[in-house]
């Protein structure tokens, strides 16, 4: 398996947390100050560096041999990162209401100090104890399992804030609940969402995995995702599309050309074969 050391999975880290934290923060900042919509897609943006980090940390656990157990842990991941960003946002809705006062910008100032850090501060810790149970408890031997599933938890509670804030426009516990839980965009988000951070690696299982051509494949699928979770945010923005119709354009132009480098990719990394014609029916001197 070949590996790409310019960029470890640290740095990877540190672009996914900080860089997801800040799409998130400026979406909702930046529509509530102007009082628009025009910059959900920043959350998308969000959860796509989430992604690439959670993605890279998938393959690192993986290739130990558990390449079958992508799915499983994907699922994992996602799930922790659903009761954690739960837990975490509605410590940051709490703080909002009893410390409420006469303006809402004020009361999402709140939300935006607590709500995300505490979410992905949890994701991460309870990452690392069911990766710390997997490794001391059950034994399973993997090197890179316990800050890697430290790392997937993170992500995953990243990529759940991030499309929340396409989908909805902030990431509110109350907002969460009513515009993507009660409606049932879950369900698409707990799927579409966690298959950019898991879908590669399995589809690149073996010898000639190649991190970067790995990783572009991950941005692909995320845009994917992008594209979706904008045309779902109509159902949330039906009088104010303007800010779905940026996601799902943005989103569309980037696909084509994170498709045009992944295919770039797959033909760095392929083999030239000659077509030699079809097998004689017979042997010569038969």
């Amino acid at each position: 398996m070949s590996e790409v050391k310019d960029i470890d999975w640290y740095t990877l880290a540190g672009v996914g947390i900080i860089g997801g934290l800040i799409c998130i923060y400026a979406a909702v900042l930046l529509n509530v100050a102007l009082g628009v919509n025009y910059f959900i897609f920043l959350g998308a943006v969000g959860a796509i560096l989430a992604t690439v980090w959670g993605a890279d940390a998938v393959r690192k656990i993986c290739k130990y041999g558990i390449g079958t157990g992508v799915p499983s842990i994907g699922m994992l991941a996602f799930g922790m990162g659903l009761l954690c960003t739960l837990l975490g946002l509605k410590v940051g809705d709490w703080l909002a209401a009893k410390y409420l006062t006469a303006t809402i910008i004020d009361t999402l100032k709140l939300g935006v100090l607590v709500g995300p850090i505490a979410a992905l501060v949890l994701a991460l810790v309870q990452g690392y104890v069911i990766g710390f149970s997997a490794q001391n408890i059950l034994k399973m031997k993997i090197p890179t399992m316990q800050i890697g599933m430290t790392m997937i938890s993170g992500a995953a509670s990243l990529i759940y804030m991030g499309y929340t804030v396409t989908i909805a426009g902030d990431f509110l516990f109350g907002t969460m609940v009513d515009n993507v839980i009660n409606t049932g965009f879950i369900a698409p988000l707990f799927m579409v969402g966690a298959l950019p951070m898991l879908h590669q690696f399995n589809a690149y299982l073996g010898p000639d995995e190649n991190k970067r051509r790995t990783l572009v494949l991950g941005v692909e699928s995320a845009l994917m995702s992008m594209v979706i979770f904008g045309i779902l945010s109509f159902a949330i923005f039906p009088n104010d599309i303007v800010g779905s119709v940026i996601t799902i354009v943005l989103g569309l132009v980037a696909l084509f050309f994170a498709y045009m480098s992944y295919w770039q990719k797959v033909k760095e990394s392929g083999t030239t074969i000659l077509a030699t014609g079809l097998l004689p029916k017979k042997e010569e001197g038969q």
